[in-house]
């Protein structure tokens, strides 16, 4: 087990950068990976980690977790 290919590094820093906007916008750890890990109508029905490949999918669910971070703070998740 080597070091992690340039597209592996990218995946792990999106996925990273994603996780930490969430929780800022989400304002609670737990709320922000549990909305990360179910699907999301706004996503059409794809949970917001299976969009990390790309750098595209990264801004949409950072750009979707701010929209939608007051009703994630009431319990709505998506």
């Amino acid at each position: 087990m080597g070091q992690p290919t340039s597209p592996e590094s990218d995946h792990i820093a999106r996925a990273a950068r994603v996780r930490v906007h969430a929780i800022e916008m989400i304002g609670d750890e737990e709320k922000a990976i549990a909305w990360l890990n179910t699907p999301n109508r706004a996503l059409d029905g794809q949970r917001p980690l299976d969009l990390l490949d790309t750098d595209m999918g990264a801004r949409m669910v950072e750009d979707i977790a701010g929209h939608i971070a007051g009703r994630i703070a009431y319990g709505v998740y998506s």
